[in-house]
């Protein structure tokens, strides 16, 4: 049976995080009782399958590819529905079962990005957006020479 962990914050899987790899170091007890730890042994792989999303939203018509190759917007998206997906390890377009949804109203500011083939994205300034040459960039930061996925 999957299990699902939802955080409500990114610094509480931080937390999660860093208590996992601290667990992996405890060697023992030296004779004060005080716990020793060998940061020298290799951090644990921690794999999820997901999205852990820091921050940074999309607008409420922002188009979604489903598994079947229906564009519908993302505010129609629902928790089991089947949508194309980046696998990042195989550099494969994928299909992956939504597990979460979120609707909420924000007061962040708004970025519309328009592309050289002439979709538009429209998101908050904080959405991180993946790109080939410089990783994970948040929108307002993106430049001309920021080289996209393309689907």
């Amino acid at each position: 049976m999957k299990k699902l962990i939802k955080f409500p914050s990114i610094e509480q899987f931080r937390t999660v995080v860093a208590n996992i790899n601290r667990r992996y170091n405890f060697i023992g007890l030296d004779e004060n009782g005080d716990a020793i730890y060998d940061y020298t042994l290799p951090k644990p792989t921690i794999t999820f399958k997901g999205t852990v999303k820091v921050h940074g939203c999309f607008e409420k018509n922002t188009p979604i590819t489903l598994a079947n190759g229906e564009i519908v917007p993302i505010s129609e998206i629902n928790i089991g529905d089947s949508v194309l997906s980046y696998d990042f390890k195989t550099s494969e377009i994928i299909t992956s079962e939504v597990i979460h949804t979120e609707n909420q109203k924000t007061d962040k500011k708004w970025i519309k990005l328009t592309f050289d083939n002439g979709s538009v994205l429209e998101c908050t300034e904080d959405h991180k957006i993946f790109t080939k040459n410089r990783d994970w960039v948040e929108a307002k930061d993106l430049t001309d020479s920021d080289i996209f996925l393309e689907n």
